[in-house]
């Protein structure tokens, strides 16, 4: 029988489950098990997404940035070389001493609107080497030149928060920052803000840029990977690693895995959540995860057709299962 392990990927899972509350926790009995007979668990403050790289060879500097822009063109076939950063057309709010990024459903750009803000920012920064590059109404890309020498706040961390103490940090930042500012300015007074602003809409104040950096090495492409987003399939392209759909449910994720013993997995539903704000979506987001996902996992350990489960919802805590310990009924860990 083969040693089938399996490594869950869910960012954002610790922090919707903080803002769910208690009543919430004791309503996922199969979670809650899981995490109490855990063999143990540590707490990170890297990116499940350079976690998941560095399971497949990447290794980057420290502090750097996930490589999300150039593997999302690549996974959709447009040019990827170079350095790109996804730039978000984003919306803030002024509120006393805060500026709050507010949630990405404020704005709600037709393709006229996009074409008006992209060209002149394409304009006003040429100079400067930027390439803004719009693939559609939900996807925004930043080329550039050279390495820009920032880390940057992935944009699902900064909706609904002070933006101050998450803007790019780095050798360049102080250059970033101004031009940050600088496209505020541009943006105020722009013919299609104003035509919003008429509209009773809300204004697009500058553009939050994350996940960038060229194309990554990966030395692996003997594991199973699993998701449906655009970063998966371009892992999958960049590795050479073998990529399938997510099940409908997870009770069969050991059943069609062919010699591939280890699998990647990643599942969006908490950090789609947290984009909109909607706590009934998060919800619903978290028994959704317990009824096809965690009670479906347990089962499998219980059973022993899976050797061993590690959850990474990072930044926060990396939790580390097997079927030998999820049978030690006396243990009693406290994770969250």
């Amino acid at each position: 029988m083969k040693n089938n392990t399996i490594t869950l990927f869910v960012p954002g899972l610790w922090a919707l489950l903080g803002h769910a509350g208690n009543e919430m926790q004791a309503s996922m009995p199969s979670l809650n098990l899981l995490l109490k007979r855990c063999d143990g668990s540590t707490e990170s403050v890297v990116e499940s997404e350079i976690l998941l790289l560095n399971r497949l060879g990447w290794q980057a500097d420290e502090g750097a940035d996930v490589p999300v822009a150039a593997l999302e063109r690549l996974a959709t076939g447009i040019d990827s070389d170079g350095f790109w950063f996804r730039a978000d057309p984003v919306n803030l709010q002024e509120d006393q001493n805060y500026l709050m990024m507010s949630f990405p459903s404020a704005l709600d750009l037709d393709a006229a609107e996009v074409k008006a803000l992209s060209d002149s920012i394409n304009e006003h920064f040429a100079e400067d080497g930027w390439r803004l590059e719009v693939v559609d109404q939900q996807r925004w890309y930043l080329g550039l030149d050279k390495n820009p020498d920032i880390q940057t706040t992935p944009l699902w961390r900064v909706v609904g928060r002070d933006v101050f103490n998450l803007m790019p940090v780095g050798n360049n930042s102080r250059q970033w920052h101004a031009w940050m500012m600088e496209m505020q300015m541009l943006l105020y007074n722009h013919t299609a803000n104003q035509a919003r602003i008429g509209q009773g809409k809300a204004t697009v104040s500058g553009l939050w840029v994350w996940g960038g950096g060229e194309l990554p090495l990966l030395q692996r492409s003997d594991i199973l990977l699993r998701g449906d987003s655009l970063f998966m399939q371009g892992i999958s392209r960049q590795s050479g690693c073998r990529i399938k759909a997510l099940p409908a449910n997870m009770s069969s994720i050991c059943d069609d895995n062919g010699a591939q013993a280890e699998q990647l997995v990643v599942l969006e539903q908490a950090r789609a959540a947290l984009l909109t704000g909607d706590m009934n979506r998060g919800m619903k987001a978290l028994h959704e995860l317990e009824k096809v996902v965690f009670q479906p996992l347990l089962a499998l350990l219980q059973s022993r057709k899976l050797t061993a489960l590690s959850i990474i919802a990072t930044p926060g805590h990396i939790v580390n299962v097997s079927a030998h310990g999820i049978r030690k009924w006396w243990r009693r860990n406290h994770i969250l």
